[in-house]
């Protein structure tokens, strides 16, 4: 399963994230955990230094990876035709998350051999004035778009805050978006402009909410009349979250009160309708294929696109 966590910066879905993922370790899943968020707090929540040489947008490591995806598909057309929506086709390499597959032993950090760790990477000095970070997570959508899990096998992905998922194909490739509320005016009011745009792009049925820094049922029920909906699972306000941070230690599930909301979200969520995904990533790579810069950059893309 691919799930996403989002929401209004500060609204705790790094930590939601970094949480989820040790419920997943504690229950034997395998875990791919991936920072996707131009702040990079996941990774150093898991224990992880995020090293920029080892980003996944780093120049060279972009390029070792679509050309390993790319494999013999000769729809592609070469490394520097790949564009944020090419999809796999005859001849792709698929990634998994075998701890022997080459994009995890090339370019992730093993917390165990059934964990690991990526971070997509930020702005450093040379990118001022060069671009957005749509730019940057364009090879997480490659890899999302070429990898395949096991039954029991998990993809974490802690996304950028707010609405950036709807830029190009991002918001189409989980089974599960996790956005991530607290009880206020302004978590909510993003809380609310997410699910309006995942309605439009037809992604509303994955969406759950999940309240969290809630102090007592006053929260709960401001939650439910704001978001129009019943959060799928409320975390409490966690001392024990901040005293870890404080002492300088990751956060586990441990350190919470109850952790029961980590297990019911983990039960919720169930694999998306593959067809109904790809016929989606699809449509999106032929959108963006129409657009005058990708055509400038790349050429004609479109033809990327198996027809068999």
């Amino acid at each position: 399963m691919k799930i996403a966590f989002t929401g209004k910066g500060g609204s705790g879905k790094s930590t939601l994230a970094a949480l989820f993922v040790g419920h997943l370790r504690a229950t034997g899943r395998r875990v791919l955990a991936i920072d996707a968020d131009v702040n990079v707090h996941l990774a150093p929540l898991l224990g992880v230094t995020a090293d920029r040489d080892a980003a996944l947008s780093h120049p060279d490591n972009a390029i070792a990876v679509r050309r390993h995806l790319m494999g013999t598909n000769a729809l592609v057309g070469g490394v520097d035709r790949f564009v944020a929506t090419t999809p796999p086709g005859p001849g792709s390499r698929l990634v998994t998350l075998d701890a022997a597959d080459p994009v995890l032993a090339g370019h992730a950090v093993a917390l165990d051999e059934r964990t690991h760790v990526m971070h997509v990477g930020t702005y450093e000095p040379e990118d001022i004035g060069g671009g957005c970070y749509h730019g940057h997570l364009a090879i997480l959508e490659n890899l999302l778009s070429h990898l395949r899990t096991g039954d029991d096998d998990w993809v974490v992905c802690d996304m950028v805050a707010g609405t950036d998922a709807f830029a190009n194909s991002l918001h189409a490739q989980f089974d599960a978006i996790v956005v991530v509320a607290e009880p206020t005016p302004e978590s909510t009011t993003v809380a609310r402009r997410y699910r309006e745009l995942a309605t439009a792009a037809g992604v509303a049925d994955l969406l759950v909410f999940a309240g969290n820094k809630v102090v007592d049922e006053v929260d709960v029920d401001y939650l439910r009349r704001e978001l129009g909906a019943e959060p799928l699972t409320v975390l409490a306000a966690q001392g024990g979250l901040r005293r870890a941070r404080q002492e300088g230690r990751c956060p586990s599930p441990q350190d919470l009160d109850d952790d029961s909301p980590l297990a019911v979200l983990a039960a919720h969520v169930r694999p998306a309708d593959d067809r109904r995904r790809t016929a989606r990533l699809h449509e999106l790579h032929f959108k963006l294929a129409q657009k005058d810069w990708v055509r400038s950059a790349h050429g004609d893309v479109s033809g990327q696109v198996s027809r068999a």
